[in-house]
């Protein structure tokens, strides 16, 4: 099925981790990343909760990759039990005309794609999918999928078989079969078999290796506590005599150094936030267009035919 884009349509994203889960531990850790139960650098600590629209049983992706590995049989310890992917679209489908602001995104579109996506991933691993869920709080919109590879036997057994879902020809078809999925979004599959640099899509996955030495978020301090007011019959007669000779309270001198207190805490906030604005900065300097175009001038002029050059979109980090 071929389907026409405009030149500028954007991109289909679908990437299968080279990690590939061998213990129950890796899948665990990917559990906890996916469901924000850990410190994501790239992420925004006060962005959107994970939007959970498929699990295969329990409450979290690791309870349902349980499940589903449960009577699957495994080789020996080197048996892959689990492969993560990572579904989405060019930030020009999430946020057209608006591609450099990122976070932002259009409700009815990522509807539409989340929709689609998780409906194709279904018809590809009926018996395989685990979980399936969004993240809205990067760069861009992505997905993060767990597919358990069991394969049922003749004998009706199942059988833990990662090359035979995920070896190399069925890659280039989960890459198709996905375009084909989104095409009646505007959405279209990068060429088949082409050397040429995407940009787009090696920006998106390439600023967050970078983020990696990004320093952590710092954590805000605690507001200071407002000192108590004074209470009882003693208290209020010591008030009434202060006041009488225009004299301070020692309650009132608590409540002048608690005000200056939160003038410091306020500074100490905003240089804080300044900190992650810097350090968010940083990670989008990591994907600047320039290196990316030097890199594909370099490898083009080595050959003979000139290769084309996808439409570039904004960046984007790869999806965590």
């Amino acid at each position: 099925m071929s389907t026409s884009h405009p030149a500028a349509a954007p991109y289909a994203v679908l990437r299968v981790d080279r990690r590939k889960a061998k213990a129950m531990a890796a899948i665990a850790a990917s559990s906890a990343h996916t469901m924000r139960e850990k410190p994501t650098p790239n992420a925004d600590p006060d962005g959107a909760a994970p939007v959970v629209m498929h699990l295969a049983g329990g409450k979290t992706p690791y309870q349902a990759a349980r499940h589903l590995l449960e009577g699957a049989e495994r080789r020996n310890r080197d048996t892959v039990l689990c492969r993560e992917i990572v579904l989405s679209a060019s930030p020009s489908y999430f946020r057209p005309g608006r591609e450099s602001m990122g976070g932002v995104f259009e409700p009815d579109k990522v509807k539409a794609w989340a929709t689609a996506s998780l409906a194709w991933a279904k018809r590809q691993w009926p018996d395989q999918l685990a979980s399936f869920v969004i993240h809205t709080d990067e760069q861009n919109i992505h997905a993060h999928l767990l597919v358990i590879p069991r394969v049922k036997s003749a004998a009706g057994v199942w059988k833990l078989n990662s090359k035979a879902l995920f070896d190399r020809e069925r890659l280039r078809e989960l890459q198709t079969g996905y375009g084909e999925a989104l095409a009646p979004l505007g959405i279209r599959r990068g060429e088949p078999g082409s050397q040429a640099v995407h940009s787009e899509v090696r920006q998106f996955y390439g600023a967050v290796n970078a983020s990696k030495s990004l320093p952590e978020r710092v954590k805000l301090p605690p507001a200071p506590k407002a000192p108590a007011a004074p209470s009882g019959a003693v208290a209020g007669a010591a008030d009434t005599l202060y006041s009488a000779f225009g004299m301070e309270t020692s309650h009132q001198r608590a409540l002048k150094a608690h005000a200056e207190a939160m003038k410091q805490w306020r500074e100490a906030c905003r240089e804080s936030r300044q900190q992650d604005e810097e350090a968010w900065n940083q990670m989008r300097a990591c994907s600047a267009l320039a290196p990316l175009t030097q890199h594909r001038t370099k490898r083009q002029s080595s050959r003979t035919v000139a290769l084309p050059i996808p439409a570039i979109a904004s960046a984007a980090p790869r999806p965590r």
